[in-house]
């Protein structure tokens, strides 16, 4: 082991006409489910739109929740 710390990435694929509409809840500090929008950020326009990796990074440390 190299004693250094590591950041999951987790890539989701939804298969039987699951449909989020493009919401999801997550919750980083067990206080409060925010909602987020599928590739768009709140704060700032993003100017390259080809790049959404980024505006979908959210650090996740107690839930996360899709509905159909």
């Amino acid at each position: 082991m190299d004693s250094r710390g590591k950041d999951l990435i987790v890539n989701w694929k939804m298969y039987n006409g699951f449909d989020a509409n493009g919401k999801f809840w997550t919750d980083s500090n067990s206080l409060l489910m925010m909602e987020r929008d599928l590739n768009t950020r709140h704060e700032f326009k993003m100017k390259d739109q080809s790049s959404n990796m980024s505006s979908n990074y959210y650090p996740v440390t107690s839930a996360i929740a899709m509905r159909d």
